[in-house]
């Protein structure tokens, strides 16, 4: 598979494809005269894996954490203990985005208490 398909089929860029491979993320073949890049089965898998971390709000340090987790014979292990420290961090930020709704909601109510009350002042006073 050529970088443009691969770059089509992951909805990415090329570029983004070869900003993975500096990265070590993803490791294409270098199979003609011109050194183009093509993707194996191995490459793919990686690339598939990459975008469906980031775009999931991993960033490249933990994305290679688990990429060399699944590269090893305990990495299964690993893998489920750095998903699971994302669905800590994503389940506190949840609570925590919540809690602030929780206060906008009041504050913002209170700022309209005092309006209400003072149309309702007005309508007595006629």
């Amino acid at each position: 598979m050529t970088i443009t398909q691969l770059a089509a089929a992951l909805d990415v860029r090329p570029s983004t494809l070869r900003f993975w491979e500096q990265e070590g993320l993803v490791v294409p073949q270098r199979v003609t005269s011109l050194r183009a890049r093509r993707y194996g089965t191995s490459a793919i898998r990686a690339a598939r894996i990459v975008a469906a971390l980031r775009s999931s709000g991993y960033g490249i340090p933990q994305v290679r954490a688990i990429l060399d987790s699944l590269g090893r014979f305990d990495g299964l292990g690993a893998t489920q203990r750095i998903l699971q420290q994302r669905l800590d961090q994503i389940a506190m930020r949840t609570v925590a985005l919540l809690r602030a709704g929780t206060d906008l909601a009041a504050v913002v109510t209170d700022d309209r208490q005092p309006a209400e009350c003072a149309t309702d002042l007005d309508g007595l006073a006629r």
